[in-house]
């Protein structure tokens, strides 16, 4: 019992239950609403910040609100840190929304570790029974794997400022490789950097193997290993119509992801 409950019964006792005790109590509620209140408004605060420096629209904002008021309200993740709770909210809001962010990015611009981001997803999306169109396909129960590689594709393409006819060029080559069991336990971050990079060279758009691991957040080695597994099965990912249009040319690919 914390010092204010022992007023109160105290003063309770000794004024036989008197309007002091009750006006003791009623203050004291009045400061943990009022505390809670400014929380919240902090927490709004934060997300609306976090969501600006990830270029979110509002509508992304006002979805992660709404669920860190409910999961403030029920209590669902008391103990947890507030930053997690919050790149949690922003998460689900993206999945909601179908604005493809990947777990690497949210803990990157965080700094919430994957396993206490993970744990919070979780949490909130067994309380709230979320059921995301993005989740459909048969990875839905991984949150790493929520946002497939061709999703992240028009937003690193763009981020690269290359022309139109890569993206469609190279989701099209990411769909072949996933028929052919290539890029099997890849996960989409490396799948779109590798596969961005396969196709700049293919089509000649030069992009350093540097820069794509800039937008993409993930690793020059990463992409240079899915390069290669691309390379191997070249025949068999690019199409014929395009190397007789004359978009695509086999020989612009080097036999190693080399240093471009």
């Amino acid at each position: 019992m914390d010092g204010i409950e022992q007023l109160d019964t105290s003063i309770s006792f000794k004024d036989g239950g008197s309007g002091l005790a009750k006006e003791l109590q009623r203050a004291n509620h009045r400061a943990k609403g009022a505390s809670s209140e400014r929380n919240l408004l902090q927490a709004f605060r934060d997300i609306s910040s976090w969501c600006d420096q990830f270029s979110l629209p509002k509508t992304i904002s006002d979805i992660a609100k709404q669920l860190y008021k409910r999961s403030d309200e029920e209590k669902l993740l008391r103990g947890k840190p507030l930053e997690a709770v919050i790149a949690a909210c922003i998460f689900i809001a993206c999945r909601q929304a179908h604005v493809p962010r990947t777990f690497r990015e949210i803990c990157n611009r965080t700094q919430v570790s994957k396993k206490v981001l993970g744990q919070c997803y979780k949490a909130l999306e067994q309380a709230f029974n979320l059921t995301p169109g993005a989740s459909q396909d048969r990875h839905a129960h991984t949150p790493s794997s929520t946002t497939g590689a061709e999703d992240l594709l028009v937003r690193y393409c763009n981020h690269l400022d290359l022309p139109a006819n890569v993206q469609p060029i190279c989701s099209d080559i990411i769909v072949k490789a996933r028929e052919l069991g290539i890029e099997d336990g890849r996960s989409p971050v490396s799948i779109a950097g590798g596969a961005i990079y396969f196709t700049c060279c293919l089509l000649d758009k030069p992009k350093s193997v540097r820069e794509i691991s800039a937008v993409a957040g993930v690793s020059e080695g990463t992409i240079k290993l899915v390069y290669r597994l691309y390379y191997a099965d070249k025949e068999r990912l690019v199409q014929e119509e395009w190397i007789k249009e004359g978009k695509a040319k086999l020989e612009r690919l080097p036999v190693e992801s080399g240093s471009r």
